[in-house]
């Protein structure tokens, strides 16, 4: 049971935060005495996202995006008669077509269209009147949103700043991994490593728009930690450099690499996975990471060492074109990893400093 509880706890904390804000939203609207408190309950429950960044963006672009409709529709419904059906539909594409513009610009303000139908179609907005209908919709709408942000504030809050160095923690394993995958073995996985590549891509994916909530909840004060995204931007260039290592090794016709350089190559490859494994133990802990820069450099001088000594016993006479310029290549590729990697370092000891 613990270890359930353990596994789900994100899980079931966001569930409370819901439903602790769709229950608040409700009480709210009935001490205020709204006559449809389904509106601001309903609101609170869809502005609650993971985090407080997301719950922040959702509940900005829910109240603008209800904003805008409920003007947009009682402005179509003062202005344009619908008195029959083909006055009706006119209004309504009037009302409809440029809002869904402005929808597909940004989809945060899907909700736009639908209040100004509400507005134009709805039994209720002709007995209030246009006007009345629409500030008693941004008044539901606007009281869901603050209370679904307090209540993503104040109950267990998780702050979108966390998800970035949990998911760049991630990230940083599965790099490490893929780079202990094509060291650890002569004939790689394909399926495994084609797996380990795709849940990296899944999680810069994600680790983007954690950053950018993030990005809110810096410019609202809610977090002093350093701007995500720099960190953001290290690690997709770590998995330029991880792809470009990958896409080669193992590439028909590098069996005289294989025979002369392997062991080298492999060294670095294991001592950058055990460099990125050790930064993201720090991403996850908060943690100065500690100085393995000498490590990395010893083990890239032994693979140039490797190749000049195959140079010196005229071992690379044998080698083709393409041979001598994939040995060239790959030296860059590992020296651009080494100094990615102490990039990442200096972005984890910016974090590990903040509070």
């Amino acid at each position: 049971m613990s270890q359930w509880l353990s596994r789900n706890r994100s899980k079931l904390e966001h569930a409370l935060r819901m439903t602790v804000a769709c229950l608040a939203a409700y009480a709210c609207a009935e001490a205020l005495g709204l006559p449809e408190a389904f509106w601001a309950t309903i609101t609170a429950l869809m502005v609650m996202q993971s985090n407080v960044g997301g719950t922040l963006k959702a509940a900005l672009e829910r109240f603008i995006g209800s904003l805008l409709g409920a003007l947009y529709g009682s402005a179509i419904v003062h202005f344009i008669p619908h008195s029959d059906e083909w006055t009706r539909a006119g209004a309504l594409i009037l009302a409809v077509a440029p809002l869904s513009y402005l929808a597909a610009i940004n989809a945060g303000f899907r909700i736009a269209p639908m209040t100004a139908i509400i507005v134009l179609l709805g039994n209720i907005g002709a007995s209030l009147g246009p006007l009345g209908f629409a500030e008693r919709r941004v008044l539901e709408v606007g009281l869901g949103c603050t209370v679904g942000l307090l209540v993503s504030m104040l109950v267990v809050p998780v702050r979108a700043a966390r998800s970035v160095l949990e998911t760049a923690s991630k990230v940083t394993r599965l790099l490490a991994e893929q780079l202990e995958t094509l060291a650890d073995s002569d004939d790689i996985p394909q399926e495994r490593l084609s797996a380990l590549v795709t849940q990296t891509l899944q999680g810069l994916h994600g680790l983007e728009t954690s950053v950018g909530e993030a990005a809110r909840e810096r410019r609202s004060r809610l977090t002093d930690l350093p701007d995500p995204e720099p960190l953001l931007w290290t690690l997709m260039r770590l998995r330029h450099d991880v792809a470009s290592i990958r896409q080669d090794v193992g590439k028909p016709g590098q069996e005289a690499f294989e025979d002369l350089a392997a062991k080298e190559w492999r060294s670095v490859a294991r001592t950058a996975a055990a460099h990125l494994r050790a930064l993201a133990d720090s991403l996850e802990n908060r943690q100065p990471p500690e100085e393995q820069s000498e490590a990395m450099i010893q083990a890239i001088g032994a693979y140039h060492a490797a190749i000049d000594a195959m140079k010196r016993s005229t071992q690379t006479q044998n080698l083709t074109t393409e041979n001598l310029w994939w040995l060239a290549g790959t030296g860059f590729a590992l020296e651009q990893l080494h100094r990615d990697i102490n990039d990442l370092s200096d972005r984890v000891r910016g974090f590990s400093k903040a509070r």
